[in-house]
């Protein structure tokens, strides 16, 4: 794996997580205001006033820092909703996704990764391991428990659900020709749903 693809190493102790903190912090504060393309690791080193050489210790790569900074944000806004029923499982993890993706700084970190794996198409296997299938997992489980519970059919290709859920979703956001919300969460779900009930 060269330096594109490389991951955070996870650096120990209480002063290493202040400075971690403070440096997601300041990411995030360059990405929330001018975006991927203004971020450098020397103005997250910076404005955070941690030393850079600390800094690289924890992410020897910008798409590295924005990945954890994606998934921190993911950890927080993520979760499986689990209500019983796929249609209102699903919605709630569009839903969520749509959040994280409009109304947080991972939205900025997610556009600038995207880049990021196509720039350097080596990074696409961490991009793809770290956040595709967290996010994958997460729809995958509540689809698994669809099917035991008979709300969807037995043979359906979930991957095939997950990717025409996953990649609606991501078009819109690339493209910003439509808006990303709740009617929207809704509308996928119920056309997706469609091709898969028993």
């Amino acid at each position: 794996m060269d330096t594109a693809t490389t991951l955070p190493r996870r650096v120990r102790g209480p002063r290493a997580e202040s400075s971690r903190a403070r440096l997601l912090a300041a990411a995030a504060d360059v990405l929330g205001r001018e975006g991927y393309t203004a971020l450098t690791m020397e103005r997250v080193a910076a404005a955070s006033g941690v030393a850079k050489t600390t800094l690289y210790r924890h992410w020897p790569t910008k798409a590295a820092l924005c990945m954890d900074l994606y998934l921190d944000e993911a950890g927080h806004e993520l979760a499986d909703p689990d209500t019983g029923d796929v249609r209102r499982d699903l919605e709630a993890i569009v839903s969520d996704v749509v959040r994280l993706q409009t109304r947080t700084v991972a939205g900025a970190a997610f556009l600038g990764l995207v880049a990021e794996a196509q720039i350097h198409p080596s990074s696409r296997d961490a991009f793809l391991a770290e956040f595709a299938e967290r996010r994958r997992g997460l729809t995958r489980k509540v689809l698994r428990r669809a099917v035991a519970r008979r709300q969807l059919r037995r043979g359906v290709d979930l991957d095939l659900v997950i990717d025409a859920i996953g990649g609606a979703t991501t078009f819109r956001l690339l493209q910003g020709h439509a808006p990303l919300d709740a009617r929207f969460a809704k509308a996928l779900v119920a056309l997706v749903l469609d091709g898969a009930r028993p």
